[in-house]
């Protein structure tokens, strides 16, 4: 196991750089004023015309596939820029587009290949995460109702988690009924209704709604991971300039213990997506690694940066102030993942199918 970059990883995480060096956030910007789309358009356009969200895809459609641990630096960068764009929901679908047959990557992807972006629908009332859709397929109509579902409005196409498995349909079908509804960001996010939505068969992804629940859940947590680590920049430079006593506070004891807790939650979360999308890519089961990752984000991360809100006193808070929405985007991030005792639950229920012999023999089978 070696979790060192390889060249396509380097190449990703330095194209990705580039982008971020260019672009200048407006930390006073909100994405909930009336006739915004929801996220952040002029970084958007600069990552698609880099070619970065094109790189999952087939080379056929502008992509290079590009396997899914080599485009953790790329979704760490926005993390750690607190970048809104619809970005996960779009690499998800490329991702699982790797499962879907030639005609239905010729047909979705190109939507991709030419700048719009997709937004991935899997969360249900009271099941954030689902594995078991209530969303229904039956005769070519999709019927249901999905929650969290982030950037929807505008989307090329909405790839939905269902129980007969990943469907795709137009963000415009007839049937299909977007409410935004309200975040802590302020980001895009909606209740999206689909009733009776006519799809066809080549529309139909995977029948495994597991390639597209990993892939979300594991680009979220790369995502988070480089939130803590731009929040963390943040807090560190300014507990470096900022003096009491006629020193830093850097230097005080106190402050230095919760520096050290900032950096072990960095760390544990940085490890689990890393291994995840390791075995992911190996091809290996990654279900313990992805349920950890979960449990960290929604655990420790808004709590760890509510620790840097307090490192930074008033300022903290202030709205115009850039940690405002990296705080303002984890508690979001930990809502979309179910929150902590259902990642904790799933992780348990996870490891008792480890130790049933009778489970682990129908996994090896």
């Amino acid at each position: 196991m070696d979790f060192a970059l390889d060249d396509t990883a380097v190449a990703v995480r330095d194209a990705a750089a580039e982008v971020f060096a260019r672009h200048q956030p407006d930390w006073e910007s909100r994405f909930d004023q009336p006739g915004g789309g929801g996220f952040d358009d002029t970084l958007w356009a600069s990552v698609t015309g880099a070619g970065l969200l094109a790189l999952p895809l087939p080379a056929d459609l502008g992509g290079d596939e590009v396997a899914v641990n080599d485009l953790l630096p790329l979704l760490r960068a926005m993390g750690s820029a607190a970048a809104v764009t619809p970005a996960i929901g779009t690499l998800v679908s490329a991702l699982t587009l790797r499962h879907a047959s030639d005609a239905a990557t010729a047909k979705w992807g190109r939507t991709l290949a030419d700048g719009g972006w997709h937004a991935t629908a899997i969360g249900e009332q009271g099941d954030a995460l689902t594995s078991t859709p209530h969303t229904t397929i039956r005769d070519g109509r999709l019927t249901g109702t999905k929650t969290g579902v982030l950037h929807a409005e505008g989307a090329a196409a909405l790839v939905v988690a269902t129980d007969g498995g990943v469907v795709v349909v137009s963000g415009d079908s007839p049937g299909v009924t977007l409410t935004r509804t309200p975040s802590s960001a302020g980001w895009g996010e909606y209740t999206v209704r689909f009733d009776d939505v006519q799809f066809d068969e080549t529309d139909v992804l995977t029948a495994d709604v597991d390639v597209l629940r990993d892939h979300y859940r594991l680009l979220l947590a790369a995502y988070a991971d480089g939130l803590v680590d731009g929040a963390a920049r943040l807090t560190a430079t300014h507990v470096t300039q900022r003096e009491q006593f006629g020193k830093p506070i850097a230097l005080f004891q106190a402050v230095g213990q919760q520096l050290a807790d900032v950096y072990i939650v960095g760390r544990s979360l940085n490890l689990a997506t890393t291994a995840a999308a390791w075995r992911m890519t190996e091809g290996l089961d990654a279900a313990q690694d992805l349920g950890i990752a979960g449990y960290w984000l929604a655990a420790e991360v808004p709590a760890t940066l509510r620790t840097m809100t307090h490192l930074h006193g008033g300022i903290g808070v202030d709205v115009t102030y850039p940690l405002h929405r990296y705080f303002s985007i984890a508690k979001d991030l930990a809502r979309l993942v179910g929150g902590a005792d259902a990642r904790l639950d799933e992780v348990a229920d996870d490891s008792d199918a480890r130790l049933d012999p009778k489970a682990q023999a129908a996994h090896v089978h």
